[in-house]
């Protein structure tokens, strides 16, 4: 018995939506191919020369390796990293402008400044960590404390008439000294510049007690012999300061500060393009020649978790709030 065959009748709005979803996956297959296919611009929100563009820098070389597409660094300094942030966050969505921030910038600015024309955790998709830089305690030549110890003594007897130099409300230097005040139960005073260069130098010529810097420019203000390294705020010595202690072989040893670092896009860039990134971050961090760099510099590679694109977004959430409960009771209020 012959069959006759059926025929169904499709509705043409169901048509067109099938060839629509079926254009959207060959565009975004066809933009996974494709991308990178010019230069990407890396925003560092700090001056040239400091210890994070030194960085971005030593990143952005590398990972043009990567992706085959030359990496331009710009820098928009001011307002504690929000100028630069808000120019990302004003960008397109597609994946050629990349920020460059730190424990500052992306942490703590949510809790230093009233109102940020971004939020951190709603209008950027974290790339991966790409640094971690821990920080020394510098004081100037002739402050009276030979070690962390008499340090600690000398601040807790005469901290009103002291002073710390940062890189404004917010900086890595900043963070450091309210992170000191808050362990150590101090208030010593900070005195903010417009780069952590400045504050340096005046650590130098003596008109300010300390700083709190990374130990990549402590090297060099180190070695000037009017700066004196007191301690690194980790558990261990860094290689290239071996004769400053480490706060662990104080009785402060749980007094660990190093400034993280993160590459991140503006929230929206294809999902493709975000993955592409990560990937090729990861494969950066992994090139003998940047390794070689980060040795120098003291810094070292974050774990896979913190490069990981899931893993890079809950540290940076973890971080907001960790901030935001240091700098409140530290009495920190938002300007």
């Amino acid at each position: 018995m012959h069959q006759r065959g059926i025929r169904l009748r499709v509705p043409a709005r169901l048509l067109r939506a099938a060839a629509a979803t079926l254009s959207i996956f060959a565009a975004t297959a066809a933009h996974a191919g494709t991308y990178p296919e010019r230069p990407i611009s890396l925003v560092v929100p700090y001056t040239a020369g400091g210890a994070t563009d030194v960085l971005a820098r030593a990143v952005a070389d590398n990972l043009a390796k990567e992706l085959k597409q030359p990496i331009v660094v710009e820098n928009y300094p001011g307002a504690g990293g929000t100028i630069g942030q808000s120019r990302v966050a004003r960008g397109a969505a597609d994946g050629y402008t990349l920020l460059f921030g730190n424990v500052g910038t992306l942490a703590a600015n949510a809790s230093v400044y009233k109102n940020l024309p971004y939020d951190v955790l709603k209008d950027f998709t974290p790339l991966a960590s790409v640094g971690d830089a821990p920080q020394v305690l510098s004081v100037r030549a002739n402050f009276p404390a030979t070690n962390f110890e008499e340090f600690v003594a000398y601040a807790k007897a005469n901290s009103d008439k002291m002073n710390f130099g940062d890189a404004g409300v917010g900086s890595g230097a900043f963070l450091g000294g309210m992170l000191l005040n808050a362990t150590l139960g101090i208030n010593v005073m900070p005195v903010h510049y417009r780069g952590a260069a400045q504050a340096t130098s005046d650590v130098m010529a003596g008109q300010i007690d300390y700083t709190v810097e990374s130990s990549s420019t402590a090297v060099g203000s180190i070695s000037t012999g009017k700066v004196r390294g007191l301690v690194v705020l980790s558990k261990e010595r860094v290689s290239v300061l071996p004769d400053v202690p480490a706060a662990g072989e104080t009785s402060y040893k749980a007094l660990n500060y190093a400034i993280w670092n993160m590459m991140l896009v503006k929230k929206g860039v294809p999902d493709d393009v975000v993955v592409k990134l990560n990937a090729a971050i990861n494969k950066t961090l992994a090139r003998p020649e940047l390794q070689e760099r980060y040795k120098q510099m003291g810094v070292t590679v974050p774990g896979a978790h913190q490069r990981s694109l899931a893993g890079s977004q809950q540290f940076l959430a973890d971080e907001v709030s960790r901030w935001h409960t240091l700098l409140g009771e530290a009495g920190v209020k938002p300007e």
